[in-house]
């Protein structure tokens, strides 16, 4: 190590970050009726609308928690690199689709976990490191991402079939 450097040991503050969100969010939606009313509306909005959840009102909350979710991404994100863009994280939807899938999100809605959703996450994050250390290219590796999409999909489906879900 060259004089006046450390070595640094320890946790990032982003994973403290990540960790302190994502403890917060399972607490809203286990624990609250915010989180309940997400689920039941996520699962049947007819329903929910017929059961007295005022779904607009719903969906601009959701909005408001979104978008202060993205903001603070957004400021992890530009971060951890040494320039500040407008275009960080673009074209990064297919990854977080595929990710939130994998995790066991259903398309359909009503269905989904926080812990999954990071465990799918970081098997999303796991391959695309593991196909840049091969060397794919990144086209290959959009491709990719696209399959295993499609199968988790497939999987997904042929499961709730399966189990009358």
């Amino acid at each position: 190590m060259p004089e006046g450097y450390t070595a640094g040991y320890g946790i990032p503050i982003s994973v403290l970050l990540l960790i302190l969100i994502a403890v917060s969010m399972m607490v809203v939606a286990k624990r609250t009726r915010l989180g309940r009313y997400i689920f039941a509306t996520g699962g049947n909005p007819e329903a929910a609308a017929l059961a007295g959840i005022n779904i607009r009102f719903l969906t601009v909350k959701l909005f408001m928690i979104m978008g202060a979710l993205a903001a603070i991404s957004a400021v992890v994100a530009s971060s951890r690199q040494t320039f500040h863009s407008n275009d960080i994280g673009t074209l990064d939807e297919l990854r977080v689709i595929a990710a939130a899938v994998i995790g066991g999100t259903a398309f359909a809605g009503g269905i989904g976990t926080i812990h999954g959703a990071i465990l799918g996450a970081l098997i999303m994050q796991s391959l695309q490191s593991g196909m840049a250390m091969v060397g794919v290219d990144a086209p290959f590796q959009n491709i990719v991402v696209g399959l295993v999409l499609v199968i988790a999909v497939l999987i997904d489906t042929f499961y709730r079939k399966r189990t009358g879900g």
